[in-house]
């Protein structure tokens, strides 16, 4: 794989991890504060609609191909991400009340 593609693949990675982490943030109530069926079948289609973007994503950029590192990247996307939209699911939970 060039080193372009493999760059490519990095942002990409990170900034899916950001993306994720509002999602979860964003669907925080009916990810964890619903019932239990509608839970789990909210959990099911939004972790695969998730997984299937994101390999949709590096389908486009490097034929699909998965490394270690990208989902280190993704993770790590996902920490710094969650610690700044927490602040905001705070924030948008309170004006709803």
């Amino acid at each position: 794989m060039e080193l372009s593609v493999q760059i490519q693949s990095f942002i990409v990675s990170f900034v899916y991890g950001f993306l994720f982490s509002y999602l979860v943030n964003l669907c925080y109530r009916w990810l964890f504060l619903s019932g239990k069926v509608f839970r789990l079948f909210f959990n099911f289609f939004f972790c695969l609609f998730v997984c299937l973007l994101y390999f949709y994503f590096l389908y486009l950029i490097n034929g699909g191909v998965v490394h270690f590192y990208f989902l280190i990247l993704l993770g790590i996307g996902f920490v710094i991400g969650n610690f700044f939209s927490r602040k905001a699911r705070y924030v948008f939970f309170k004006r709803k009340k």
